[in-house]
């Protein structure tokens, strides 16, 4: 079974896998941003991208879940959303040079290596004066939520240097609560960068300012 046939079925056991609610470092700083054109890598069933979608954006939401991705585009056209779902695999939907207002990798936990040239790819897409927002489980999230293998957990050093040419706005350890106030402790990072914009230079990655 390949990747995309387990996460199928994974999906096609429950009528909702994950949560129906937005990511909300997400919420938090892409609201006072203009809408334009997201890219939702990895979007599931699509609770980042109908945000997205109900504030203005046009999303591109991908995923190799042909299930999840039904679902997403069910929702979609009952509010007569601009989401367009797109089967594939992240990587081969990154190589085609496309460029977004807003790359989102919220939740994707490869290994280090395969982090390293997803991040990398994700960079590419932002556009001019464009936005990228990556979360990920927290090493510290090491046996509460996401992967047991810490290698693919995330930490504010491991991302430091990921996102060459773009701005670092901020990079931090967060926690938040799983399931509501009486729910579980969960602890991500949240990387917040921004491209130049028309008529700035280029410049390495950096501490945030």
């Amino acid at each position: 079974m390949n990747h995309a046939e387990s996460w199928d079925q994974r999906y096609a056991a429950a009528p909702r896998l994950f949560s129906h609610e937005a990511d909300t470092a997400m919420i938090e700083l892409v609201t006072p941003l203009t809408p334009g054109r997201a890219v939702d890598l990895g979007a599931g069933e699509g609770r980042n991208s109908l945000w997205l979608a109900r504030r203005g954006w046009r999303v591109t939401a991908v995923d190799q879940s042909s299930v999840a991705l039904e679902r997403l585009r069910s929702a979609a056209a009952a509010e007569g959303l601009p989401v367009t779902p797109r089967l594939g695999d992240i990587h081969a939907v990154l190589a085609g040079g496309e460029t977004y207002d807003l790359v989102l990798v919220a939740n994707i936990h490869p290994p280090a290596e395969e982090r390293t040239a997803l991040l990398l790819a994700a960079t590419r897409a932002v556009a001019r004066g464009g936005h990228l927002l990556v979360v990920g489980h927290h090493v510290d999230a090491l046996g509460r939520v996401g992967p047991l293998d810490t290698t693919r957990l995330y930490t504010e050093e491991a991302l430091a240097g990921s996102v060459p040419g773009l701005r670092i706005l901020s990079l931090e350890r967060r926690e938040r609560t799983h399931g509501g106030d009486t729910g579980e402790l969960v602890v991500d990072v949240v990387l917040w960068a921004a491209a130049p914009g028309e008529g700035e230079p280029e410049r390495g990655a950096g501490p945030p300012d």
